[in-house]
């Protein structure tokens, strides 16, 4: 006999020993089984339990199974009587009834769980399983294991959980609704002295105060007394009121801190619940709406505004412009009838000076028209402050200095550089100059500037007739002239004003009446 044939025979030995070992075991267990009677087996068929008796000393085999059992697993009762679990089971299974086995025997007692069996092709079942580890007399170890099925308790127990948890939710859902409300509510118990019995986060921002300083009060104990009183008077009113019919305020609430003013329109009316009789009052923010109709009334304020000065607008540019083209005119003709080379010469003098008159005016009303609407451009560039104001000094020397009045320029330093619109920078300084001209005769007119506040203010002072001090707001206005027989439209230092501010700076004036005025102008250009 070769080796081959030596294993195939040593193969079949080892497989007819373990056929005899699992014949000897099955023996065994009709040796035991035998003295259990018919009678037992009838018993444990007709209870309700699903019943099942293991081996522990055999492997964990069945050793006794009843009716529902082998109707639980869909398994007759021979095919069940002997096997393991690993026999008749799919392994992962196998393996979890197995675990649940050493369990129930490591703690010597009983062992309850829940747990669910899947047939195939049958519907789950949820059952409620004991596992009992016993020895007998005979020296025989089994686990005895009784389950209940409590498919249909756990269902009904998992729809009211899902019941209980919808209400819970819905719960949740109607107070976040309650508290999210753009709508400030306030609950009173009427006959516990109007307290307030509940509120909403709406109403805790009113009267910027948590609930906990809010709830149980009563208005004489949140709010100053005059106020407490019309609220109660309003209560008292609104409690004769319904839910179809309630009394609607409208009125301004402010909080107990006085940090907060909320225009409402209030809905009051009482109710019945629990007993208790309340009064409901739902106060609806119309704060905005309030505004809105402010910004409307000013809007019509503006606009009546504009229409007045639009009058005075076309009022003015007549009267202004026909003082120069009248001189223009007449003067012209005069030029063709005059005799002498002196009379031409003063009356071309006098057309050059209200052309220029006619120009500055038409150059005003067109920058102050860019400006209102917003499209003035800035175009900034970085240049020295110093060198621009020796420039318009030796531009505005000559137009200014008359006998007793002196031009002065202060530079108090060589170079400073800046970020700015350099045209609409000397287009303010020029316009301050101008206006410093018109009014000052004797003494001097100032120019300079200093640095101050991380910018620089430029200032133009004179020793003018000055400005009174209930004028001193007003010369900012368009068309504001304090003295009518000085020319010009009034419309120089609002344009000053509004370059000023499109330049993210200010302007102000100090004046002293009879001695003289000093304007100034902030602007954050450092470079």
């Amino acid at each position: 006999m070769n080796d081959i044939e030596q294993q195939e025979l040593k193969k079949e030995n080892e497989s007819l020993k373990e056929e005899i070992r699992l014949l000897k075991k099955k023996t065994e267990l009709l040796s035991i089984t035998q003295p259990l009677n018919k009678l037992s087996q009838f018993l444990i068929d007709r209870m309700d339990a699903i019943i099942f008796i293991k081996d522990v000393t055999n492997d964990f085999r069945y050793f006794m199974v009843n009716q529902n059992f082998c109707i639980l697993q869909n398994t007759p009762h021979h095919k069940i009587i002997g096997k393991n679990d690993y026999e008749i089971f799919t392994p992962d299974v196998a393996e979890k009834y197995r675990r649940d086995d050493k369990i129930a025997i490591n703690r010597k007692g009983e062992y309850t769980f829940q747990e669910e069996i899947c047939v195939p092709g049958q519907k789950k079942v949820i059952l409620q399983t004991t596992k009992s580890y016993v020895s007998t007399s005979e020296g025989n170890r089994l686990l005895v294991c009784i389950g209940y099925d409590i498919t249909k308790a756990v269902e009904k127990e998992i729809k009211l959980k899902n019941a209980i948890k919808v209400e819970q939710e819905a719960h949740q859902m109607m107070r976040a609704i309650f508290h999210e409300l753009p709508s400030a509510i306030l609950i009173k118990d009427i006959e516990d002295d109007y307290r307030f019995y509940i509120i909403n986060k709406k109403f805790e921002q009113m009267c910027n105060l948590p609930k906990e300083l809010l709830i149980g009060k009563t208005d004489y104990e949140v709010f100053p007394k005059d106020e407490a009183d019309k609220y109660r008077r309003d209560d008292t009113e609104a409690s004769r009121y319904s839910e179809d019919a309630p009394l609607i305020i409208n009125e301004i609430v402010t909080s107990p801190d006085r940090d907060v003013s909320t225009h409402l329109q209030t809905a009051k009316f009482s109710f019945s619940f629990k007993g208790k009789k309340l009064l409901v009052c739902v106060g609806n923010d119309v704060t905005l709406q309030h505004q809105m109709m402010e910004q409307l009334k000013n809007a019509l304020d503006k606009a009546e505004q504009a229409d007045r000065l639009k009058a005075q607008f076309i009022s003015n540019m007549s009267h202004e412009i026909r003082t120069p083209l009248n001189a223009i005119v007449g003067f012209s003709q005069l030029i063709a009838d005059a005799t002498s080379k002196e009379e031409q010469e003063e009356y071309q003098r006098i057309v050059m000076l209200n052309n220029n008159l006619l120009l500055t005016l038409i150059e005003d009303v067109l920058n102050l028209s860019v400006l209102d609407s917003g499209k003035m451009t800035f175009n900034n560039t970085v240049f020295n402050l110093s060198e621009m104001f020796g420039d318009l000094a030796i531009q505005m020397k000559d137009k200014v200095k008359l006998p007793g009045r002196e031009f002065i320029y202060e530079v108090p330093l060589q170079e400073v550089q800046v970020k700015a619109d350099r045209e609409r920078l000397t287009q303010i300084v020029t316009n301050l100059i101008t206006n410093a001209a018109k009014f000052t005769r004797q003494g001097y007119i100032k120019m300079g500037y200093a640095l101050k506040d991380s910018g620089v203010e430029i200032y133009v002072k004179d020793t003018g007739m000055g400005i009174e001090e209930k004028n001193l707001t007003e010369i900012f206005k368009r068309f504001k002239k304090l003295n009518s027989f000085i020319q010009g439209t009034g419309l120089g230092l609002p344009i000053c004003k509004s370059i000023t501010e499109q330049m993210e700076g200010k302007i102000w004036v100090e004046s002293e009446y009879g001695k003289g005025s000093v304007f100034h102008v902030w602007l954050p250009c450092l470079a």
